[in-house]
């Protein structure tokens, strides 16, 4: 018995240096990795026939008008510090399907102020975010000529305009 005792201790004692022996030999090597997130610029612009629409408001035929204008809000929302310019395109002209008659009018970038063409440049803001809190509302006024409604036969005058946000 005390043999085999020995011979017990003698072999938990061996296996016991060879792992110590393994642990003392035992090596590491490193490495990396990189966690990426591209994060892109982005525009929106809220505009919508039916929502934003300039009504000029209803005149008598063969009335002349001395001044009609109107305004409507154009939203837009950019990722922040994004740079935009918005830029208007419509004909110019309000056009009568029924009868072909038209009457020309002004997009404006203020009450009685400059032209707001669609050079892409015309006007423009820096992103503060796209949450709904941040969008940024820029006004769209528009004007029709005193005395240009004078000879209009009766109708339903409409033209579309484009809006182009440029960023």
């Amino acid at each position: 018995m005390t043999f085999t005792k020995k011979l017990l201790a003698a072999t938990l004692l061996t296996a016991g240096g060879f792992a110590a022996i393994s642990s003392a030999n035992a090596a590491t090597d490193n490495g990396s990795f990189d966690v990426n997130l591209d994060v892109t610029e982005i525009c929106e612009v809220t505009s919508a026939s039916g929502t934003q629409d300039i009504n000029l408001g209803s005149h008598a035929a063969g009335v002349n008008v001395a001044e009609a204008s109107s305004t409507t809000d154009i939203s837009v929302n950019c990722s922040n510090t994004t740079a935009y310019n918005i830029g208007l395109l419509g004909t110019g002209v309000l056009t009568d399907i029924v009868s072909g008659d038209s009457v020309e009018y002004t997009l404006l970038k203020s009450a009685g102020g400059a032209v707001w063409g669609n050079t892409g440049t015309e006007v423009g803001g820096t992103g503060t975010g796209m949450a709904a809190n941040e969008a940024k509302l820029h006004k769209v006024f528009a004007s029709l000529a005193p005395g240009s409604t004078n000879n209009l036969t009766a109708g339903s005058y409409t033209d579309t305009v484009a809006v182009t946000v440029t960023y």
